[in-house]
Order: C-alpha cells, then sequence, then structure tokens
C-alpha cells in the first residue's frame, strides 16, 4: 500500500514536471520568434549606433583640428583621456557582428 502510493505521487510529480517543461518550451519558443522579429530593427539600431560613434569621433578629430589651426591661440583645453576600464566592464567593437552573430547562433540551434 505504501509503495503505491510512493508510486502515485512520483508519476504525480513527473506529470507536473513534464506539464511544466511544456509551458516553459512554448514560452521560450515565442521568445525567439520575436526575437527574429526583431533581427531586422536591432540590426538597424545597432548600425545606427556605429555610424553616430562614429560621427562624433569624425565631429571630434575635426574640431581639434581647427583648434590646432587657428591662428589665435585657443584656451588649452584638457585632450580627452580613454575611458579607464572599470571592473566589469567591457567594450564592444563591432557590435553589427556582434548583433549578426546573435541571430545566426539562435537560428543554427534551431529554435
Amino acid at each position: 500500500m505504501m509503495s503505491q502510493l510512493i508510486d502515485a505521487l512520483i508519476l504525480l510529480l513527473l506529470a507536473g514536471t513534464l506539464a511544466y517543461a511544456f509551458l516553459v518550451d512554448r514560452r521560450v519558443r515565442g521568445l525567439i520568434a520575436m526575437l527574429h522579429e526583431l533581427q531586422p530593427i536591432v540590426g538597424q539600431f545597432s548600425a545606427a549606433v556605429d555610424r553616430s560613434e562614429n560621427s562624433v569621433n569624425a565631429l571630434r578629430d575635426v574640431a581639434e583640428g581647427l583648434a590646432d589651426d587657428a591662428a589665435q591661440p585657443a584656451p588649452a583645453t584638457p585632450k580627452r583621456k580613454a575611458a579607464e576600464p572599470r571592473a566589469g566592464v567591457t567594450r564592444v567593437t563591432g557590435k553589427s557582428d556582434l548583433v549578426r552573430g546573435f541571430f545566426e547562433a539562435t537560428r543554427g540551434r534551431g529554435a
């Protein structure tokens, strides 16, 4: 009698686990589908961020060149220091490639 009760409890827990796994699988598939829908938008955003970063760097170079070429000595402005790395922070270059790689990896998993 006791062994049947334990077997029934194990079967009930197993059924609950399977039902929960099914729900999680459906949610993950929905998330992956949404990510694939967002892929073009994320790619465009990443490219826009790269373009804006390049534009800011170009403007900074032009401004520094104009200050150096000016006939009147410009007030000394401290050169911009490279940001010192902070703990747990990594500078990411090639963001477009990173985003593209993420979507290729998720597509490769067949999700």
